[in-house]
């Protein structure tokens, strides 16, 4: 193929002085020679898959003293002006290097033989422009592209039909096709982006009864990912056996709301709470905590600044010992001024420490001390008289039975 763009001007001016008054020649008129040539039959518009170039195809002339052809390029409104010329009666397609797929265009073509004699202009005929995309903060891809303007071969079979394909990235390896939408307005599609799917391609196919086939540009469209947390990371879990509770801590952008979650022995993963983290490290404890179950595995999630595509940090997990069994042990004197027995303090194997109430009266019913602090006990003031007092404790063990104790305590000086 050769293109001969310094005689395109010369060329057409001869053509029109073969049948045409002096004073009607122009550079876009186009006269019926002498000996007209057999027009081109068929033509359209189509973008290279590869090199995304505008490409023209048409079925060669049929006249055999045709050696070449001539392309303009305009607008129904301007004109038709010179734009290339394809050189070989039997050359069937030029490529628009100068065109931009992603802008519409039109373009004629007629073929001439070496007297200059020209075919008729094909009509205007042009490229399939899609466009495609994503608002921010929203997960629907919305499409559009305008219809198709020619004919492959016989207008008689009507307009073609558009079918939008697409390719999903990380699943489909090819472009599948999706619907199919007459081709006498301009198509619009929308779907809904999988979660699973980081990206979608897009073309327009266009088919004919007749078998022709053509393409429009490819777009290619992502999911919003703006302002995504920097940092999501669990550093520790440990469990708290005092308090039957386990510790995390957390490494966290505190721009974020972060949600944590929880598996216990392998069951499905459960919400365990949503927090805005104020400062990272960030600390976290779980009380929830059955001491009967054993494996506790924790995951943290964490969303963009449109709620939209979720980043997880890794797997921690932690193994919970099988508590000791419940007792409990009662002091029944209190000697005042002892280090060691100056103060009554419960002792309590396997408490819970979710619910502890200690409360003291003395012999009159008036209540000298209360507190739900385990490791808390009551060292009588200098004032206490010498007697007996009675105390109620009631307190939850880790099987998370509750127990209620009641009896006297003696203040011996």
């Amino acid at each position: 193929m050769e293109k001969e763009k310094g005689k395109r001007g010369k060329r057409l001016a001869q053509v029109a002085r073969v049948s045409c008054f002096p004073f009607f020649v122009s550079l876009f008129s186009f006269c019926i020679a002498q000996s007209p040539v057999a027009p081109v039959t068929g033509w359209l518009a189509t973008v290279d898959s590869t090199t995304q170039q505008i490409v023209l195809r048409w079925h060669p002339s049929a006249d055999s003293a045709v050696v070449g052809y001539h392309i303009c390029a305009g607008s129904s409104d301007t004109g038709c002006f010179d734009y290339g010329t394809v050189t070989g009666r039997l050359d069937s397609s030029y490529i628009c290097v100068d065109h931009s797929p992603l802008e519409q265009h039109h373009y004629r073509l007629h073929a001439f033989d070496s007297a200059d004699n020209v075919s008729e202009l094909t009509p205007f005929f042009g490229n399939v422009v899609l466009t495609a995309e994503v608002p921010l903060c929203e997960t629907t891809v919305t499409a559009h592209w305008n219809p198709y303007e020619g004919y492959w071969t016989d207008t008689l079979l009507g307009q073609p039909m558009s079918y939008l394909q697409t390719r999903m990235e990380p699943f489909d390896s090819t472009f599948i096709t999706r619907n199919g939408y007459t081709n006498s307005v301009a198509g619009e599609w929308s779907a809904e982006i999988p979660e699973s799917v980081t990206r979608i391609w897009l073309r327009v196919m266009l088919f004919s009864n007749s078998g022709f086939q053509a393409y429009s540009n490819i777009v290619m469209v992502e999911r919003n990912t703006v302002d995504t947390a920097s940092v999501v990371a669990i550093d520790s879990v440990v469990y708290d056996s005092i308090n039957t509770a386990i510790n995390l801590t957390f490494e966290v952008d505190t721009a974020f709301e972060y949600t944590l979650y929880r598996s216990i022995d392998g069951m499905p993963w459960r919400k365990v709470e949503t927090f805005h983290p104020h400062q990272s490290p960030f600390h976290y404890t779980d009380r929830n905590i059955n001491p009967y179950d054993s494996l506790f595995c924790y995951q943290l999630e964490v969303f963009d600044a449109c709620g939209l595509n979720p980043n997880y940090s890794t797997t921690a997990w932690v193994v919970v010992p099988d508590p000791p069994a419940p007792a409990i042990a009662i002091p029944n004197i209190i000697v005042a001024g002892d280090d060691r027995n100056g103060t009554f303090l419960p002792k309590i194997r396997g408490l819970k420490g979710d619910l502890y109430e200690l409360t003291i009266y003395n012999r009159q019913g008036l209540q000298v001390y209360s507190t739900t602090d385990q490791e808390a006990g009551w060292t009588p003031p200098a004032s206490a008289p010498q007697g007996a007092y009675t105390y109620f404790l009631r307190c939850r063990y880790n099987t998370n039975d509750i127990k209620t104790y009641a009896g006297t305590v003696t203040l011996i000086k």
